[in-house]
């Protein structure tokens, strides 16, 4: 460039050329600054882009934070929010307590957000709004929640699904390490046997049942005791409030997935009675809902799912499928009762081939005992003496054995089982180290019978005992949602019959697809110490178990079955219709997506 100036320099007459020549040079200098300045400031536009992207995100998620705490802390918080908010009125959810006073749930245009605090505990530009989708929270106990976070006007929104700590959660929960004295029968140094944890069993409490060198759990397992554990396999987590311990186990060392360690309790609730609440019609909390009541049957009561979205249900003394009052109270006065059309005529129901009816999707089957005698001429729809068909004969009126091996009589619903075949025909199931159960085909009891193949959702729950007399499976199309819950008060039976001779007489092998639960009682199988040392094949298990004592289905000599047993992972999400949950709970969050922003910055709901 110096050289080109003192080339124009010598020549006086272009001296103008020279000055254009410059100005030129200069222009593109100015230019190029320019551009790198616009370079670096845009740069620093994008930097602060992400970092609010990034905030606003991350808000959401506090948000979600901020609301699973609120359950944790108020396990009734689900009832809290803002029907009008545009996520809470698309799913039709109601909010009986309204907002509470928590600014979260403002969702009009101009209303306040929560602040994010910073690092130092100071308010940031970070906030947070949320709404709540309940619709699914007695049925399922699942709440969705939609969480929006803001940060320098930028608005990022999260939908998680948040559910309780309850026993589906888990592929094995006991309360007890042992076993239900007042199923098994089971005795221990003079009399029967008492129940205690084990670091506090004296001789006459019953005897820890443990898991065998062959059992294989494919899941998470807790326990409120502790856990006998003899060589078993363990491919998930395994929680106890009093740790484990492999004493008299022989040398095979168990398998872990990862190491033990101590949780604390989680309670089974005392009753289930109130799940009958699922079928009387004079509550909003029922009939304002899709699901409507559920199906209440009385008595022995069998069910066989066809595949099809429908089940077969034989149920001798049922006369009322719905009813009105406080039927969950024993004793309580129901006034009225009704027959539903969608849980079967009653004659259909009487009958040996049963009432095909709709499975009760999203809902729930409860069969309950008959109920009793009361003072007055009021009395329950449902006891059988004074309903229209009190002429009628029931199994409760025979006094004729079921067969000729055995003194039981017939419930009514074909148990216990008669042939007319010694070897095919059943006697007294027995329990515990092979002691006689009581009462266990009772003709007024409330006791299922269930086998088939589940295509909906739907829980079934038996005041007495449930008895699974068959494979239970779902079809190769099932949706994730599509959850079966399986309780039984007192116990869950699975049944395996034994003849005149002590001899087992049913295929081997069974397979469960099931969220089992017996809050009062126990997971066992029947007859477990009977039949060849060959054993009874394996028991399936694709679901989880819970239950208040501990159930045996096999011997280390071979005799009963082995052990199959893996967690289903859509238990993770969905739970089945209105499974109890323990008394005291915590809430997780069960999934969380991205989705679609909801608000603007200043509030605006965005269509």
């Amino acid at each position: 460039m110096i050289r080109l100036l003192r080339m124009l320099r010598s020549r006086d007459d272009e001296r103008g050329v020279a000055l254009v020549a410059v100005v030129g040079i200069g222009a593109v200098v100015m230019l190029l600054v320019a551009t790198m300045v616009t370079i670096a400031t845009s740069g620093a536009r994008v930097t602060t882009t992400d970092t609010a992207w990034n905030r606003a995100v991350a808000a959401a998620y506090a948000g979600i934070a901020d609301y699973q705490s609120r359950l944790n802390a108020d396990n009734s918080y689900g009832n809290y929010g803002q029907a009008s908010a545009p996520f809470s009125r698309e799913s039709g959810s109601t909010f009986p307590n309204g907002p509470g006073g928590n600014p979260a749930f403002n969702y009009q245009a101009g209303a306040g957000w929560v602040s994010v605090p910073g690092s130092d505990g100071t308010a940031s530009d970070a906030a947070f709004r949320y709404a709540v989708d309940n619709s699914k929270l007695s049925s399922q106990g699942v709440i969705r929640l939609q969480s929006t976070g803001r940060s320098a006007g930028t608005t990022r929104s999260v939908v998680a699904n948040v559910r309780p700590d309850g026993f589906s959660n888990y592929l094995y929960f006991t309360n007890y390490e042992s076993g239900d004295p007042t199923v098994t029968n089971e005795e221990n140094g003079s009399g029967r046997c008492t129940s205690a944890y084990r670091p506090v069993a004296t001789a006459s409490t019953c005897r820890a049942i443990q898991f065998g060198p062959d059992d294989n759990l494919a899941g998470p397992v807790r326990s409120n005791d502790q856990i006998k554990i003899c060589g078993s396999t363990f491919g998930s987590t395994v929680q106890s409030v009093y740790s484990w311990t492999s004493a008299n186990c022989g040398t095979r060392a168990a398998t872990f997935a990862s190491n033990p360690t101590t949780v604390s309790t989680l309670t089974p609730p005392s009753t289930i009675g109130d799940l009958r609440d699922s079928m009387r019609y004079d509550l909003p909390s029922t009939t304002n809902t899709i699901e409507g009541t559920g199906c209440l049957y009385t008595g022995p009561t069998k069910i066989r799912f066809n595949g099809d979205g429908t089940m077969t249900v034989v149920s001798p003394l049922t006369v009322k499928t719905v009813v009105k009052g406080a039927s969950a109270v024993p004793g309580a006065s129901i006034t009225d009762g009704q027959v539903s059309s969608k849980c079967g005529a009653i004659d259909d129901l009487h009958s040996v081939a049963g009432a095909r009816v709709a499975v009760p999707k999203n809902n729930m089957v409860f069969v309950q005992n008959e109920p009793a005698a009361r003072a007055g001429n009021v009395q329950d729809p449902n006891y059988w003496d004074a309903s229209p068909y009190k002429n009628l004969p029931n199994a409760c009126d025979s006094t004729n054995r079921a067969n000729e091996w055995t003194n039981m009589k017939s419930n009514g619903v074909g148990f216990p089982q008669s042939t007319g075949v010694r070897s095919t025909s059943e006697v007294a199931p027995t329990a515990g180290e092979g002691a006689t159960v009581g009462t266990p085909y009772g003709c007024d009891r409330g006791d299922v019978f269930v086998q088939g193949t589940v295509d909906k959702a739907v829980t079934i729950a038996a005041e007495n005992y449930l008895y699974i007399t068959g494979d239970i499976a779902y079809p190769a199309t099932r949706s994730p949602s599509t959850v079966l819950g399986l309780i039984g008060q007192r116990a869950v039976w699975v049944w395996n019959p034994i003849n005149a001779d002590g001899t087992t007489f049913r295929p081997t092998n069974r397979e469960i697809d099931a969220a089992v639960l017996s809050n009062q009682g126990t997971f066992v199988v029947q007859n477990w110490t009977k039949g060849p040392t060959s054993g009874r094949g394996t028991l399936t298990l694709y679901g989880s178990i819970g239950q208040n004592f501990r159930g045996a289905v096999g011997l280390a000599n071979g005799q009963g079955y082995d052990k199959a047993y893996k967690f289903d992972p859509s238990l993770a999400t969905y739970t089945p219709p209105k499974f109890p949950r323990p008394t005291v709970t915590t809430y997780r969050v069960a999934t969380q997506v991205e989705s679609k922003t909801a608000y603007t910055a200043n509030g605006a709901p965005i269509p």
